[in-house]
């Protein structure tokens, strides 16, 4: 069993908790080891529990009824997820939860995020500020899918990838150390994957990125930039 009270250190949710309530938590909560491709909980499935992502990556998204995904964000070190279930009482999850590389995740009882949120206003704060960033994230997402083409959705997508990867500006070359297939990049921008693999092989001929297998590599943050912008068009016309 790994301490997780260093995890919760880094979740202002968490670390705005009493010690003693952290403490708790600590003991009654069980750590669970997901392999990459993992799906922690599903939509429509009860929200009796909160989960910590303590090490890797979790993607955060809505499937429609006909099988289509989208990803609303993406998580990565230690990050609170599954919270939607805390409004009320049986209430499902209204997303997914999938791992996007191995993970350890940390998994508490709703009863006992509750509870813990009713003896520390500070931490009650400081979730409802979580919600309300959450929603906004999900807004952008669907903001995107309606203003923006698909090249300027992937160029946003590996400019967030990149920059949360400690990639540098200019022209630094920064791979990816996720790796991903053209699916998924897909459903993160709300394409198809025929669509996405015409734009990323559009960037890698204009230089703008590569690949290693799957891993992709950054060669060009500024041209990502004005992709973005509007002010560099991609050969690749797509809506």
């Amino acid at each position: 069993m790994n301490p997780l009270t260093p995890f919760f250190a880094h979740v202002p949710v968490l670390s705005a908790l009493p010690e003693e309530t952290q403490k708790r938590l600590e003991r009654s909560a069980e750590q669970r080891h997901y392999r990459r491709r993992q799906v922690v909980h599903f939509p429509d499935q009860a929200g009796d529990f909160v989960y910590l992502l303590c090490t890797g990556r979790v993607k955060i998204s809505r499937v429609s009824d006909q099988g289509r995904e989208v990803t609303l964000y993406l998580l990565e070190g230690a990050e609170i997820f599954g919270e939607t279930g805390l409004a009320t009482e049986n209430q499902p999850y209204e997303l997914m939860a999938e791992t996007l590389e191995d993970s350890l995740i940390a998994v508490f009882r709703r009863s006992e995020i509750v509870t813990a949120l009713k003896d520390s206003p500070r931490g009650a704060t400081e979730m409802l500020k979580l919600l309300s960033e959450r929603r906004s994230q999900a807004e952008a997402a669907v903001a995107d899918l309606v203003f923006m083409d698909v090249p300027r959705r992937l160029a946003k997508l590996l400019l967030k990838l990149h920059d949360a990867q400690g990639g540098k500006g200019g022209r630094t070359a920064t791979i990816l150390k996720t790796k991903f297939t053209h699916q998924e990049l897909a459903n993160m921008i709300g394409s198809t994957r025929e669509t996405t693999t015409l734009v990323l092989n559009d960037f890698k001929r204009q230089g703008i990125i590569d690949f290693i297998g799957r891993k992709i590599i950054v060669r060009s943050r500024p041209e990502l930039e004005d992709i973005l912008r509007g002010i560099q068009k991609a050969t690749v016309v797509a809506e």
